[in-house]
């Protein structure tokens, strides 16, 4: 894990080769505008252009909905409740052009309450068993074996921190925000968002340095 635990020491964690495989390209101006125009029609009723905004927008959020749950099916859940409260306060979002963000944002946090139900439910005794998706499973198509290889270590490690911990982790360094924005995504003050990074970071870490220990047995 050489690569990866370089990374760590770098000045911009996410640009690292195994993050790198787990993005996509963003949307440019243009689109933010055309978002602009269609939440205008949106609002006024027209359905069609609640279509073109979930068409637009439905990969982005079902691909941050399954890196943050590990999970494809609670996944597609996120996913359709993410829009059904977009559309219903569409009125809300006070800039049209950030409807990217937006929806974003609504789907973070509705991963948290998923996982707070999973947590209730495991202490219950209600739990169910659940398809699991690795990081390596969502990489690009054009991912080394090398970056694939790193990403199945960073899931197994990130799977020893808390769930808020790792939402904040591959928020910050997969997803690319800043951490003022990670703070707004996650509805915590920014300095609990670099505490949670932090931590998530120190999990990695000591990953590493029991990858390392036992290498050398």
């Amino acid at each position: 894990m050489g690569t990866l635990s370089r990374s760590l020491a770098d000045a911009d964690p996410s640009n690292t080769p195994s993050t790198r495989a787990l993005k996509v390209a963003g949307e440019d101006a243009s689109g933010s505008q055309d978002d602009a125009r269609l939440v205008l029609r949106a609002r006024e009723g027209e359905r069609v252009a609640e279509e073109l905004l979930y068409r637009r927008h439905a990969p982005s959020v079902l691909r941050l909905a399954t890196r943050l749950l590990a999970s494809s099916d609670d996944a597609m859940d996120v996913l359709q409740d993410a829009f059904v409260t977009a559309f219903e306060d569409l009125a809300e979002l006070r800039q049209p052009g950030a409807f990217r963000t937006w929806i974003h944002r609504i789907t973070v946090r509705l991963v948290h309450r998923r996982f707070r139900r999973r947590r209730l439910l495991r202490l219950l005794g209600l739990d169910r068993e659940r398809d699991e998706v690795s990081l390596d499973a969502l990489a690009v198509e054009s991912a080394s074996a090398e970056a694939r290889a790193e990403l199945r270590w960073l899931d197994e490690a990130l799977r020893k921190a808390t769930d808020a911990d790792r939402i904040a982790w591959l928020l910050r360094h997969v997803e690319g925000l800043a951490v003022d924005e990670v703070a707004s995504a996650c509805g915590c003050s920014p300095a609990t968002a670099k505490r949670r990074i932090a931590s998530a970071d120190a999990v990695v870490l000591r990953h590493l340095g029991a990858a390392k220990e036992g290498g050398r047995r």
